[in-house]
């Protein structure tokens, strides 16, 4: 099982780059790495490991992260920045 810590998805399309150092610009990139197994490094996950997903279910992934964004949400003016 692959562990996202504090995993958040709403609107996740919109909150690029990706990442805690922001090396992802699309989902389509943080899911080939996840697909992949990571990359070693020193604080690397040994439960970590290559999820093995075929070009279509990465496709499906990625069509259900998109029904988790809310356009209509970001736009309204009632939920804009109230200082600006």
């Amino acid at each position: 099982m692959v562990g996202f810590g504090r995993l958040r998805l709403r609107n996740v399309a919109l909150t690029a780059p990706y990442m805690h150092d922001g090396r992802f610009q699309t989902l389509e990139e943080v899911i080939e790495h996840y697909n992949s197994g990571g990359h070693v490094a020193e604080n690397y996950d040994a439960n970590m490991h290559p999820l093995g997903l075929t070009t279509e279910q990465k496709q499906a992934l990625i069509a259900l992260l998109h029904t988790m964004t809310d356009t209509s949400f970001v736009q309204n003016p009632s939920f804009h920045d109230p200082w600006k």
